[in-house]
C-alpha cells in the first residue's frame, strides 16, 4: 500500500501536492518507524554476526548452500576460507535452487537485473528493502548537507507531453523528464529550481552534465546548487571537469547495485568511496581469489547480503571493479572500507540521439514486467540517432509488449530518431566470447 501511494500520488495536480509537500515538515517519521530505528543504528550493528546468521541460515535452508557445505560457519575466517564465489550466470542457471525452503513469498518482490549472456537476472527481494536501502542511502546524502529539503530528479522518468515536472510530496522530489533535455526544456527547469528553492538535483551523471553544459550554454547561473546526488552510472572524467572544474559545483556519487548487496558513497571531504558495512558485506578480490589488501591494486567487487533471507546471495562476483584505497579514510577518519575509481558494468554506455545528446542503457530500463517475457536483450547502435534493438522473446511475450517497448524507446530516443526492434534467437557476442550490453561504432563525445 504504501509503494502503491508512493508512485501514484504523482497523479495529483501539481498544486496540491505543493500543498501537500510543504505540509511535509517531518519526512523522517513518513518512511517509518523501522526506517528511523534503522537509520540511528547504522554504526552500531555487529555485521559479522549477521554474516554468520545469515551463512548458517542458507547452509541450513537453501537448497545451492545445503549441497555445497555441510557444517555451520564459526568464525569470519571461516567463512572466507570455506564460502565460494558465485556470479550472476550461476544464479540465472540455478535460479530456482536460491531461494529458501521456508520463503514466505507473499513478502517478497520480483526484481530483474540484465545478465551476462543477456538473459534477465531474476531475483527475489523483501518488500520492506526499502527501510535500509533509504536510510542507508539517506546518511550517506547528509554528508552533502542535504538533509531532507526538497530535491529535482533527473533520472528515468518520462513525463506526459505538457508536463514539466511533477511533485511527489512524499519523497519530497520535483520530478523532470531526463528524456526531454533540450535548451527549451533546461531553461524551464532552471525557472523550476529557482522559484522553489531547490539546491539538490539527484541525478544519472549522464543527465546532471547534459544539465549543466545547456544551462552553461545558454549563461544560466547554477551557484544556487549545493550538490548534484549521482548515482547508477560511473562518473566520466570530462563530466566532472564541467561540473567540478569549470562550474564549482558539488558532484556527489554513491554506488550500488539491483542484487542490493553492496553501497557506499563519496566521503565529504574526497572523491573516495566509504562501503557501508550494516548494508552488506563487501569485499575485493583479485587474481586467484585472493583479497586485495595492498593499496593501488585493483580488484573485483563482491558482496553479501546481511537482509535478504528469502533469496540470499553469498560471495557474489558483482562484475564491477575498483582501486582499493584501505580500510579507514584519512580524511574523516570513519574505519570502513574506502575505494575508489570503480569501473564496469554500470559505466559509460552511452546511446547517442541524433541531435548529439545521449542516453544512457541504465537510462532505458524496462520495468520488471517487461524483463518477465523477454529473455534477452541488446542495443546496437551505428549512427547518431538509429537504435537497432536486438530482443529475444519469451513464452509470455505479447502483441501489447511490442507496442509498450516502441513507445519506451521512442521516447527515449526523441521523435527525430529512429528505433528498430528486431527478434532474434540468440544475441550478440564479441570474438572473446564476452557479451557487451550495448555494442556502439560511435566514439564518446565531449
Amino acid at each position: 500500500m504504501k509503494e502503491y501511494i508512493v508512485k501514484s500520488i504523482t497523479k495529483n495536480p501539481n498544486w496540491l501536492n505543493h500543498l501537500l509537500l510543504k505540509a511535509n515538515l517531518w519526512p523522517e517519521k513518513i518512511y517509518g518507524k523501522k526506517y528511523i530505528q534503522n537509520k540511528n543504528r547504522l554504526n552500531n550493528l555487529d555485521f559479522e554476526k549477521r554474516l554468520l546468521s545469515l551463512t548458517n541460515y542458507a547452509i541450513k535452508m537453501v537448497p545451492y548452500y545445503k549441497e555445497l557445505y555441510h557444517k555451520p560457519i564459526i568464525s569470519l575466517d571461516d567463512f572466507k576460507w570455506r564460502i565460494g564465489f558465485i556470479d550472476r550466470q550461476t544464479v540465472c542457471d540455478k535460479n530456482k535452487y536460491f531461494i529458501s525452503e521456508s520463503i514466505d513469498f507473499t513478502k517478497y518482490v520480483v526484481g530483474t537485473t540484465g545478465g551476462t549472456s543477456g538473459k534477465p537476472l531474476r531475483f527475489l527481494m523483501p518488500k520492506n528493502r526499502h527501510i535500509i536501502e533509504l536510510s542507508t542511502v539517506h546518511n550517506i546524502w547528509q554528508r552533502t548537507g542535504w538533509n531532507y529539503h526538497p530535491r529535482a530528479v533527473l533520472r528515468n522518468h518520462i513525463l506526459l507531453k505538457d508536463d514539466v515536472y511533477r511533485i511527489n510530496p512524499i519523497t519530497k522530489e520535483f520530478i523532470f523528464d531526463n528524456f526531454r533535455l533540450n535548451p527549451e526544456y533546461v531553461n524551464q527547469i532552471h525557472k523550476i529550481l529557482l522559484k522553489y528553492n531547490i539546491q539538490f538535483i539527484q541525478a544519472y551523471p549522464s543527465a546532471a552534465y547534459q544539465f549543466c553544459f545547456l544551462c552553461k550554454e545558454q549563461g544560466l547561473d547554477l551557484g544556487f546548487i549545493k550538490a548534484f546526488l549521482c548515482g547508477s552510472e560511473g562518473i566520466i572524467d570530462f563530466q566532472k571537469k564541467l561540473i567540478v572544474d569549470d562550474l564549482g559545483l558539488k558532484l556527489y556519487s554513491f554506488y550500488g547495485h539491483s542484487e542490493k548487496l553492496v553501497l557506499g558513497g563519496y566521503c565529504e571531504y574526497i572523491d573516495h568511496y566509504h562501503i557501508e558495512p550494516n548494508y552488506g558485506f563487501f569485499e575485493l578480490i583479485g587474481e586467484n581469489n585472493n583479497p586485495i589488501v595492498t593499496p593501488g591494486e585493483f580488484g573485483e567487487i563482491v558482496g553479501t547480503t546481511l537482509n535478504n533471507y528469502g533469496m540470499p546471495l553469498i560471495r557474489y562476483r558483482t562484475g564491477d571493479f575498483a582501486e582499493y584505497v584501505g580500510n579507514q579514510c584519512e580524511e574523516c577518519g570513519r574505519k570502513i572500507p574506502v575505494i575508489k575509481n570503480i569501473q564496469g558494468r554500470w559505466d559509460k554506455n552511452q546511446i547517442y540521439r541524433k541531435d548529439g545528446t545521449y542516453i544512457t542503457t541504465t537510462a532505458l530500463n524496462l520495468h520488471n514486467d517487461l524483463y518477465e517475457v523477454i529473455d534477452g536483450i541488446q542495443y546496437i547502435q551505428e549512427h547518431p540517432g538509429m537504435l537497432r534493438i536486438l530482443i529475444i522473446k519469451g513464452s509470455f511475450f505479447q502483441k501489447n509488449h511490442e507496442i509498450y517497448l516502441k513507445k519506451h524507446f521512442s521516447e527515449a530516443m526523441g521523435s527525430d530518431s529512429e528505433v528498430v526492434l528486431e527478434y532474434v534467437d540468440k544475441l550478440l557476442f564479441q570474438p572473446n566470447g564476452k557479451f557487451l550490453q550495448l555494442i556502439s561504432n560511435i566514439k564518446n563525445k565531449k
